[in-house]
């Protein structure tokens, strides 16, 4: 594990320390053509379980990210180096999707699509961040939207708790939903109780 200086930076703008590709991993969309996701790398713990259920529900309910089909694809996460000092990719903490389809600084998104991942983005609450709400656009850009470390140093419990909820089926996105234990009222629950002998 290695944490590194980028263009006289440790942390890049979201808050997370700059590092080398050796902390983090790729991750693979289940129904996705991953041979062309193969530059979707990202940070290593709980910001790539958060950022691999982000890019799967994009995948199944805005637009498919294997769609642009040359070389790597068009849809990536960690860089060694970026036009941008501080930018999230050198920590591992950004994506970029379907990036041919949503030059940088450009508005072109369709307002249905739009709509789209604003209905995922309260999903995830505020745990994954839109490069659309910058003032210069990015809306190919999803990030990890806390910062690393809670004030007294710890990993962001938040976060944590978060991916592991994702984990255990949050959503359906990971594992299958978690069905709600049924709840019955004490008209039913007293029926109930009538059909059950009772012992003497």
């Amino acid at each position: 594990m290695s944490f590194r200086t980028a263009y006289g930076n440790a942390w890049s703008e979201n808050g997370w320390r700059m590092c080398d590709r050796n902390e983090c991993e790729r991750i693979y969309i289940d129904g996705a053509n991953n041979d062309y996701l193969a530059a979707m790398i990202v940070r290593s713990g709980p910001s790539e379980v958060v950022l691999r259920a982000w890019a799967t529900w994009y995948h199944r309910n805005v637009e498919p990210l294997d769609r642009y089909q040359s070389g790597v694809g068009d849809d990536w996460g960690w860089s060694a180096t970026n036009d941008v000092a501080n930018s999230n990719h050198l920590s591992g903490t950004a994506l970029d999707f379907n990036a041919v389809q949503y030059p940088w600084g450009a508005r072109v998104m369709p307002r249905e699509r739009i709509a789209k991942v604003r209905e995922g983005l309260k999903l995830f609450r505020g745990f994954v961040f839109w490069g659309a709400d910058w003032a210069r656009a990015d809306e190919m850009h999803y990030q990890i939207g806390v910062r690393e470390f809670d004030a007294d140093g710890q990993p962001n419990r938040a976060l944590v708790a978060f991916a592991d909820e994702l984990v255990n089926g949050l959503h359906g996105i990971l594992a299958p939903a978690v069905p709600a234990a049924p709840e019955y009222d004490d008209f039913v629950l007293e029926g109930f109780g009538q059909l059950v002998p009772r012992r003497s």
